[in-house]
C-alpha cells in the first residue's frame, strides 16, 4: 500500500467495472444506435461515392465523369471533383474546378439533363 492512498476493498475493482456495464446497458436500450437514428430529410443533401453509384442506377442520372471533363473543358480549369446532392426534389451536381489563377470555381448542373444551372466565382 502507498502512503498517503487508502486501501481498496477487494471488490471495489470489479464494483466499478459492473457499475460501467450497467450504465452501458442502460444508455443502449434508451438510445439506439445510430444506424437505427433517420435524420429528418433536409432540403439539401449530398451523396457519398456509394450512395451515388446507387442513386444513378436507380434515378437514370447522366454520368458525372463526362460532366466533369466538359465542365473542365468549358472553363478552361483543371477538373478537381464532382458530388451528387439533391436539393428540394432535384437532383444536381456540384462540380469543382480549379482554374490556372488558383481560383476554384463551382458549376452546378442538373444530373438528369446535365444542363448548367449557375457557376459561381467563374469571373
Amino acid at each position: 500500500m502507498l502512503a498517503g492512498f487508502p486501501a481498496m476493498a477487494a471488490g471495489s475493482a470489479h464494483s466499478v467495472g459492473a457499475a460501467h456495464a450497467a450504465s452501458t446497458r442502460i444508455a443502449a436500450a434508451t438510445h439506439p444506435p445510430q444506424s437505427e437514428h433517420r435524420p429528418p430529410q433536409s432540403e439539401h443533401e449530398c451523396y457519398s461515392a456509394a450512395q451515388t453509384r446507387r442513386e444513378i442506377a436507380a434515378r437514370k442520372l447522366a454520368e458525372p465523369f463526362g460532366l466533369l471533363i466538359g465542365a473542365a473543358n468549358r472553363f478552361q480549369a483543371e477538373a478537381l471533383g464532382v458530388r451528387l446532392c439533391r436539393h428540394k426534389e432535384q437532383y444536381i451536381y456540384e462540380i469543382s474546378l480549379l482554374r490556372p489563377t488558383g481560383r476554384v470555381i463551382h458549376v452546378f448542373t442538373n444530373a438528369v439533363t446535365g444542363q448548367i444551372l449557375s457557376v459561381k466565382n467563374a469571373k
